[in-house]
């Protein structure tokens, strides 16, 4: 037997290390979402006192330990490589995640949406471009119960905020408004998202004077809690 056909298959190597880490990182932000999510169904039927009560129950979320089945430690990979299909199929993988950055493949649900934009969309412009791309009435089916990355959009929106694009900037923050915890995602935000608000709004305000795109830009201030 020739020394070629004695070749394992583990001498092909991937960095399981890095899978690894990323594997572990994409489930512990799900599950983040997750536990979020659950104590703030957990508050509502509690019916806490206060809104700073509220808060401690959902900032409190991931103090459980993760349960050790989690965890990549104990599992073992497999790997069947076949040189010509490993190409095929990493060529197909990398279209397939050029596709989702142009944003030609929309997502679903609010799952979905969070997954591609940790996943793909890391950067203030990407995901500036990504929300455009989107579009407000698309948003708004999406977020329709709560927008636990709301602060997220507002610091790419205000960070690469364009003048041409203050339609589209506006329907965003109007359809995000429809869903049923807006108020509640609104009192979540960060001082500095909170900063971010106010200087999108204020960007917006001043990129036209027209009657009707002022009162839209006041209804807005109102929504985001901005005339307090």
């Amino acid at each position: 037997m020739s020394t070629e056909d004695k070749k394992s298959h583990d001498d092909d190597t991937m960095d399981f290390n890095k899978l690894e880490k990323e594997l572990a990182m994409a489930v512990e932000q799900d599950q983040r979402y997750h536990r979020e999510n659950d104590a703030k169904f957990r508050a509502v039927h509690q019916k806490v006192g206060s809104y700073e009560e509220f808060r401690d129950i959902v900032l409190a979320s991931h103090i459980k330990p993760l349960q050790k089945g989690d965890t990549l430690e104990n599992m073992t990979f497999e790997v069947k490589w076949n040189s010509l299909a490993g190409k095929n199929k990493a060529n197909q993988s990398k279209d397939s995640t050029t596709e989702f950055k142009k944003g030609t493949i929309l997502p679903k649900d609010s799952q979905e949406f969070t997954r591609d934009w940790r996943r793909y969309h890391k950067s203030a412009p990407d995901q500036y471009n990504y929300l455009l791309q989107i579009g407000g009435t698309h948003l708004g089916q999406i977020f329709k119960t709560d927008i636990n990355l709301l602060g997220d959009f507002l610091l790419a929106l205000d960070s690469e905020y364009q003048s041409q694009d203050s339609e589209k900037v506006l329907e965003i923050l109007e359809s995000l408004c429809s869903a049923q915890r807006f108020t509640l995602s609104v009192q979540f935000l960060s001082g500095k998202e909170k900063k971010s608000c106010d200087s999108l709004i204020q960007k917006l305000e001043s990129s036209c004077d027209d009657s009707a795109w002022k009162e839209r830009i006041a209804k807005s201030k109102t929504s985001y809690q901005l005339n307090k």
